[in-house]
């Protein structure tokens, strides 16, 4: 995907948060006396029926679903968030959803909150986080931290309201107040970043949380985002690791022993240096971020910073989040332009590819573009990987050349025969978009392709398979795998996959001033 705005894309401070279960366990231990997260204890419970009993599991289903029956909002929570842990009946989403929606439609706060979780990520509904805005918006007027939490982060991410530092600072303070963990973490990272919250002018955040009539289920966590590029000027190893680790796959996480690469004194270790270089070959940016700041330090590798520019180079064209500022810190160190001409004229491909590359982005203009596209055709006439690529991607976009996807197709099939994984995964993910009303089994090699490699830390094959599912091309079509997909890629800087995201919500926009996002700019914050 093309690269060539140097405006910094949306800051988008949210985080993901962890995985279901684990989620809830989490916060119950970490907030022994919220009653949000109390085991529920049905009333009434005879002393002389054994918890292990099944005679006493299927009374305590039947009791819990005649409560529920008869209009019982906690009977009803319950009896919806037992369906969707498969906690004495039979897994069931769609009844899930049923149960809890009937005890929000009460008014009952912890069961807003958990609806619209449901509705947020398209569990047994509809998909649709307008609803869901308005649930979070209930819970939070309701004094429910979770609620306020949320409600909060929608004013951060300019998806289904318009953008507003202040509201999101009120609202995520008022939930920090409340011993609200998840809410203090997000507004470390808004001081961190830098974002204009002004706690001292903000609106006042004092709020009353009375947790004496709240249901006792375990809230449901939504998914939200944390993408766009990180324009502070110091990025330091531990996020990139920590970036690294969060969007690699299995052996990336086995091998990380890969904390202590940056370690001074410690060992190289080859392993972990494999593992990053197997995921920059796939095109993962946040192994090539690593791998770059590698060669630029020369840990387990030589130190190059032609090397190390040409990784935050890749990084960047992906959209990383650093990759820009990472490669700006290594183009201005004194003695670097001339260091890469010199090195060009000697007939290296890597320093070739570099100085293509400053040209395009406008950080080096010693050279005309007839110049560097021909620096990019030299490169790959010596079968130079990268250059491959880049010169694959002048094709398709028309860079210096006019398009010719064909030409584009044929640069990457090369790279592919030399062994690059992200050659492959380009070609599929250009497949699926020409073809898309190809069958289902003809595309069959096509999306394994894409899933291995979105697996593998790929962002274009995440990118791509959001494409697949938001329209059924080799695939059954699923608008709430497409919306976590394009989430999941937007969070990590992809500014096509945050356009995919909203193209989705404007379908389903609301009129009215409140919903109209379209008066923020994405360009800054």
């Amino acid at each position: 995907m093309r690269f060539g705005n140097l405006k910094p894309f949306v800051l988008t401070l949210v985080f993901l948060l962890i995985p279901l279960i684990s989620f809830g366990q989490q916060l119950k231990e970490e907030h022994p006396n919220s009653a949000v997260y109390r085991d529920y204890k049905p009333p009434d419970r005879p002393d002389l029926i054994r918890p292990g009993d099944v005679a006493y599991q299927l009374w305590e289903g039947l009791m819990l679903m005649r409560r529920a029956n008869n209009g019982d909002p906690a009977a009803q929570e319950e009896l919806g968030f037992r369906y969707f842990l498969g906690k004495g009946f039979t897994p069931d989403t769609v009844k899930a959803a049923y149960w809890i929606e009937k005890a929000a439609d009460q008014n009952m706060s912890i069961a807003q909150y958990n609806f619209g979780v449901f509705l947020n990520n398209g569990w047994g509904v509809q998909w649709n986080p307008f609803k869901a805005y308005d649930r979070f918006k209930a819970a939070a007027k309701d004094s429910l931290p979770e609620g306020e939490f949320a409600y909060g982060l929608f004013y951060t991410d300019n998806l289904v309201v318009p953008r507003d530092w202040a509201t999101a600072y009120h609202w995520l303070k008022i939930a920090e107040d409340a011993k609200y963990e998840p809410a203090k973490k997000v507004i470390d990272e808004f001081i961190k970043r830098g974002i204009p919250i002004a706690p001292d002018s903000a609106r006042s955040h004092a709020a009353v949380h009375d947790t004496s009539s709240r249901a006792s289920g375990q809230p449901i966590e939504p998914l939200y985002l944390d993408y766009g590029p990180d324009t502070s000027s110091h990025v330091d190893d531990l996020t990139l690791l920590n970036e690294a680790f969060r969007e690699g796959n299995e052996k990336f996480r086995e091998a990380l022993g890969i904390s202590k690469i940056f370690d001074k004194g410690a060992e190289s270790d080859t392993t972990a240096m494999s593992v990053i270089e197997s995921a920059a070959s796939v095109g993962s940016p946040e192994a090539l971020a690593v791998l770059g700041r590698c060669y630029e330090r020369g840990t387990g590798v030589p130190r190059d910073r032609i090397l190390a520019a040409e990784q935050y180079l890749r990084a960047a064209r992906m959209d990383s989040r650093h990759g820009l500022a990472l490669l700006l810190k290594v183009v201005r160190e004194k003695g670097f332009a001339q260091e890469v001409e010199t090195r060009t004229k000697a007939g290296d491909d890597d320093a070739a590819f570099v100085w293509a590359g400053l040209t395009e982005l406008g950080l080096d203009n010693r050279l005309l573009d007839s110049q560097a596209f021909n620096l990019l055709q030299v490169a790959a006439n010596h079968g130079h990987i990268p250059s491959l690529i880049e010169l694959g991607r002048c094709y398709y976009t028309g860079q210096w050349t006019p398009r010719d996807p064909a030409l584009g197709a044929k640069c990457w099939e090369r790279a592919a025969e030399y062994g690059s994984r992200d050659a492959t995964i380009r070609l599929a993910a250009a497949a699926v978009i020409a073809d898309s009303n190809a069958t289902d089994s003809s595309l069959a090699d096509t999306i394994r392709v894409l899933t291995s490699g979105s697996g593998d830390g790929s962002s274009i094959a995440q990118l791509a398979l959001g494409y697949c599912y938001e329209h059924g091309v080799g695939v059954a079509q699923n608008t709430p795998r497409a919306v976590r997909l394009y989430r999941e890629c937007a969070q990590r800087g992809s500014e096509s996959a945050y356009n995919s995201l909203k193209r989705m919500y404007d379908r389903l926009r609301p009129k009215g001033a409140e919903f109209n996002v379209d008066s923020v700019s994405n360009a800054g914050s």
